[in-house]
């Protein structure tokens, strides 16, 4: 550039360049000048240019001798080749899938637990079981009442309890004389009486099954007697029209005997923190025996007496429930209702004399087949420590027409009787005590 000022540089024929292009070949007129003296000063090596590339600020040289012929090699020189070597090769081994029922990782940070550790059982006793599930199946609540061990257990029940039946009628206090009854019905009534009631089982672990057996037993006995007032009779109700229709003294007594035999399966079922629920079913035997006398003396009677029995025996199916409320420290509610159908033998004797035996005006019997029905409820409460239970509560077991009493109905037809059916029913407290092996 010499001396030519850059501000003298034109641009269109003569037209001074302006300002701002100007600065900008100052620049790049220095940038030049720099690179050529950083290049001059550099030691040169040889071929570092490739062939015919000009080179600036050294004396040219020739890459090659004059004259010289460069001929390609007759042969490439051999190199061995290296041996190698086989390392053997690792199984590969697929990563362990993740589990069917792993939640998504939400938290954002990795989980960092060692495979084969995400799941492991609990330590011993964790459950009180040696660690099978890691937790109770049954709340603890109900732990007490229903239990989740196996094993044997005994119930003993103490009843106190009441029968009562129908067609138990023996006499009518009247007006002597004229044809209206104007006089109310005696009747017998069955006493409080105690009996028992035992059941052995067994419970089969932890799958809440359990066989039992039960038996339960209880006897009563009733007795009345009424004597005619001054310008009264008495009407029996149990002899023959037409024959002893009038008497003066009035008596009767009867006898009951019960005895019910049980072969159960049960379940337990939890269906809340405080509620469980024992279904059961089974088969049951039943021999229930009753006994009705009455004793007539006194105008047409001669120490008159009618004996009428009545003895049923069936087998058939029971169902039923039991259900607590577990509550606080041991104390819970209880209830349980069963019934079923017994099919059996209904043998009713019936037996007439007047004349302190002599002479007999009936001696018959009404033997069938039949079905009983029967259902049982009762509710209660109660307390348990450890494997000792005690309850405490109010029962009813009521018996569909288990008697068909026989009953002479015409002074004149020897052979017309009606059956009176009358059903049978024990009502009253029970208490129970009970023990897990």
């Amino acid at each position: 550039m010499g001396g030519v000022q850059l501000s003298e540089l034109c641009l269109d024929g003569g037209r001074p360049m302006p300002w701002e292009n100007g600065r900008v070949l100052v620049v790049a007129a220095g940038l030049l000048w720099a690179g050529a003296q950083a290049h001059a000063q550099a030691p040169h090596a040889p071929g570092a240019y490739p062939p015919g590339a000009a080179r600036v600020g050294v004396p040219d040289e020739p890459l090659m001798p004059a004259g010289a012929k460069a001929d390609p090699p007759k042969e490439l020189p051999t190199i061995p080749a290296a041996p190698i070597k086989t390392l053997p090769a690792a199984p590969l081994v697929p990563p362990p899938a993740p589990p069917a029922h792993a939640e998504p990782n939400l938290s954002g940070v990795k989980d960092l637990t060692p495979p084969g550790f995400e799941h492991h059982e609990p330590a011993h006793g964790a459950t009180g079981h040696g660690g099978h599930d890691g937790h109770h199946e049954t709340p603890g609540n109900l732990l007490p009442s229903y239990p989740e061990e196996g094993g044997w257990y005994a119930s003993a029940d103490f009843l106190l309890l009441r029968p009562r039946r129908g067609a138990f009628d023996f006499a009518i206090p009247s007006t002597a004389g004229g044809l209206v009854t104007n006089g109310p019905v005696q009747s017998l009534n069955y006493e409080l009486r105690t009996g028992v009631r035992a059941e052995l089982g067994y419970r089969l672990g932890h799958s809440h099954w359990e066989v039992l057996a039960g038996y339960t037993y209880f006897r009563s006995s009733a007795f009345d007697a009424v004597t005619a007032g001054p310008g009264q009779a008495l009407l029996p109700t149990l002899t023959r029209p037409g024959l002893t229709d009038t008497v003066s003294f009035a008596a009767a007594d009867a006898n009951l005997v019960y005895n019910v035999y049980d072969a159960l399966v049960a379940r337990r079922f939890v269906v809340g923190e405080h509620v469980a629920l024992r279904m059961l079913g089974g088969m049951r035997f039943a021999n229930i025996q009753q006994s009705f006398n009455a004793y007539y003396d006194g105008i047409d009677a001669r120490q008159a007496q009618v004996r009428a029995e009545s003895q049923f025996q069936g087998f058939g199916p029971v169902v039923g429930g039991e259900a607590v409320w577990a509550g606080w420290n041991g104390l819970h509610l209880y209830g349980r209702a069963n019934g079923g159908l017994l099919t059996g033998n209904s043998e009713n004797p019936l037996l007439e004399a007047n004349g302190n035996g002599g002479a007999v005006f009936a001696n018959t019997r009404y033997d069938i087949q039949k079905v009983v029905p029967f259902a049982s409820v009762g509710v209660g409460g109660g307390w348990q420590y450890r494997t000792f239970t005690f309850r405490a509560g109010y029962e009813i077991t009521h018996w569909f027409g288990l008697i068909d009493q026989p009953r002479f109905s015409d002074d004149v037809g020897r052979g017309r009787f009606v059956p009176t059916p009358a059903n049978l029913s024990l009502e009253g407290l029970f208490v129970q005590m009970a023990v897990q092996f």
